[in-house]
């Protein structure tokens, strides 16, 4: 049996330490609350679940990546020049692509 995946290492390409050591399944597991990073590391391992699994052909996993590292390097994601999401924004965004 493999070891559980960190929701932050080189094998997700997810930024940070607001997870510690949490695995993917700890993190999609989680209740309500804990805040905007808490709410938003949820739907981040659920839509690269979804991209990984071909459910969602029109959002690649470097774009979910993306979307995690540059809210926490930059404050924000920026899905077109000028238009830049909060996390509550690229949540309202990823929960739109669950089918």
């Amino acid at each position: 049996m493999s070891a559980p995946t960190r929701f932050h290492s080189n094998t997700t390409g997810l930024g940070g330490s607001v997870f510690g050591n949490h695995t993917m399944l700890q993190v999609l597991q989680q209740t309500a609350g804990g805040g905007s990073y808490a709410t938003l590391g949820r739907y981040i391992v659920s839509a690269l679940l979804n991209a990984a699994s071909g459910r969602t052909p029109f959002l690649a996993e470097a774009t979910i990546r993306r979307m995690w590292n540059d809210l926490l390097s930059l404050g924000y994601f920026e899905p077109t020049v000028g238009i830049q999401w909060d996390a509550a924004q690229i949540v309202t965004y990823l929960r739109s692509t669950v089918r």
